[in-house]
């Protein structure tokens, strides 16, 4: 059954002016005695239809706004997966998040590919009652031959949703390997972090390739080596990767096999700052990409003293002409203030700062809309020390 619910006066017209897909719980009128994973229509306080969604009413989230056009939700699930798609098919990726929430018009879920498994994330109680749909769907289009659900993230435990993860649709090997332009990396679905690699860095993985020739690497927050494997691949001397987690040394090692490298390269498992409290050595290639050291407002403060504080390390430990990536993906840190962190440290210094271009995001499978603030989280930027 179909329940309507009312917004409140005021919030259709922060909802139509600001294209939030995502419906607060503050916001909503009469709920019509919708219960999550209910299909609901969005009216405004004067009756006007926002559109087709999903209810959730588990924390703050009221309702998931899937479409502004009257059809089943089953329906509009099914074409926005198949829009989504077709973009990426564009790339030639064989790996690559196939539906970034918002950006693909369906808030709270996450799906990413690699080779013949997707991975299913959701964030909703609202999207849980269709991830068997949306599974076959997967495989009905020949997107994927198996899926896998990877509902093991903090946000679920916080606002109280079931902590799981196994296959949803087929079975077998929960590990893969993944071809980044020519480098490998295998890829575990079920014990990696979020849901098994960092696809959101591909490019700019790709682009260090260019500034490796030669160069003694540093790779930071190495998770299974990604930055400098693409290096070592690409005419680097010697890579030094700097990884706590166990798991991920495991598979670091065989992605140095993979690609042959492993003579020409030294692992450390061990914390970063551990690290550089230990070992006083010079890099010319450095990368790094930490956890967002701010993960919620509260924490600004004290992550941007972290992130001077790594900065600085850096930069001690670096030639004069050095390359370096520096990387956040810390939401409450926007672009104007990583780039002005990065420059009033460097300005404390005698060393003279030049940036290579742009400042870069994640990949383009990673899409959104202007207003998707939230999922513009990643700044990145390569520089000069001179």
């Amino acid at each position: 059954m179909v329940r309507l619910v009312r917004l409140k006066k005021g919030a259709d017209k922060t909802v139509k002016k600001w294209g939030w897909l995502t419906i607060y719980n503050k916001w909503i009128l009469d709920d019509g005695g919708a219960e999550p994973g209910d299909e609901v229509i969005i009216e405004t306080f004067d009756r006007e239809s926002l559109g087709v969604g999903i209810f959730d009413g588990v924390g703050a989230v009221g309702v998931r706004l899937l479409s502004p056009y009257i059809a089943p939700v089953s329906e509009i699930i099914e074409r926005n997966i198949l829009t989504a798609y077709n973009f990426r098919k564009t790339l030639g990726w064989k790996s690559f998040r196939l539906i970034n929430s918002e950006g693909d018009s369906m808030p709270g879920l996450i799906i990413d590919i690699y080779n013949e498994i997707g991975v299913i994330q959701s964030g909703s109680a609202g999207f849980d009652y269709y991830l068997d749909y949306i599974s076959k769907i997967l495989v009905r289009h020949g997107i994927v031959e198996k899926v896998y659900v990877r509902n093991d993230q903090r946000s679920r435990r916080e606002v109280g949703l079931e902590i799981w993860k196994g296959w949803i649709y087929g079975g077998g090997e929960t590990e893969t390997i993944v071809d980044e332009d020519g480098v490998l990396f295998k890829v575990d679905i079920e014990r990696g972090q979020k849901t098994g690699f960092f696809l959101d860095q591909r490019m700019n993985r790709i682009e260090g390739r260019i500034y490796s020739r030669d160069k003694t690497v540093l790779d930071l927050y190495s998770y299974t080596g990604g930055f400098g494997i693409h290096a070592l691949t690409h005419g680097s001397r010697k890579a030094y990767f700097i990884e706590e987690d166990p798991k991920a040394i495991e598979i670091l090692y065989e992605n140095l096999k993979l690609n042959k490298v492993e003579d020409k390269a030294e692992v450390y498992n061990i914390r970063v700052e551990k690290f550089f409290n230990e070992n006083q050595m010079k890099f010319n290639l450095l990368f790094s990409d930490p956890p967002a050291l701010i993960p919620a407002r509260k924490n600004y403060d004290a992550g941007i003293k972290k992130y001077i504080w790594l900065l600085n390390n850096i930069l001690a430990n670096v030639e004069r002409n050095a390359t370096i990536f520096f990387s956040s993906c810390s939401y409450f840190l926007k672009p104007n203030e990583f780039l002005e962190l990065i420059d009033n440290t460097i300005s404390e210094t005698n060393l003279n700062l030049t940036y290579l271009g742009r400042l870069r995001g994640a990949s383009p499978d990673h899409i959104y809309r202007p207003t998707d603030d939230e999922l513009n989280y990643l700044k990145a930027i390569y520089f000069l020390i001179r």
